[in-house]
């Protein structure tokens, strides 16, 4: 049995020094074509990512959610969905408001999603919206209210 020698521990150590990041980088923002979209998108949007002429409106809404092709890939949503995180308010409803995030469904992690802060009036990026010390998704549960500060879930 042979066993491993320098070179394969040079190998190893470079291939350490590789940060996973710029890998995943680089295949996820791959552009065969060069012409400023993504492959990945060219091909959920339906044009073919190897020809250069072929490729997505700009300003086309495929998913009509309110937001153009560009303003998906600049937030990061999935421009053939309307609701990339599923929690019930669109893309456009989240970035325009612009104190959620479209690709996360409960952006404070309060235990609330977005959704209900909107229909409630809290702060969908603050977790603890009147500053009582409980997470707003926690007053809910128990029946206090999110928004007064003197109304708090009772301790034993």
């Amino acid at each position: 049995m042979r066993k491993p020698g320098i070179l394969s521990g040079v190998i190893v150590l470079v291939l350490a020094f590789i940060p996973a990041s710029f890998a995943y980088a680089k295949l996820h923002d791959a552009d065969t074509d060069r012409d400023g979209w993504p492959d990945e998108y060219e091909r959920k949007l339906g044009t073919n990512p190897q020809e250069r002429g072929d490729k997505p409106g700009p300003v086309d809404d495929p998913d009509m959610d309110g937001l153009t092709n560009v303003e998906e890939r600049e937030v990061g949503t999935d421009p053939t969905d309307p609701d990339t995180d599923d929690d019930g308010l669109s893309d456009a409803q989240e970035t325009l408001r612009g104190n959620s995030d479209p690709c996360i469904a409960d952006t404070d992690k309060d235990g609330a999603g977005d959704l209900h802060e909107a229909l409630d009036g809290t702060n969908p990026s603050r977790p603890d919206t009147d500053g009582d010390g409980w997470l707003d998704g926690a007053e809910r549960t128990v029946g206090s209210d999110p928004l007064n500060p003197a109304s708090t879930p009772e301790t034993p």
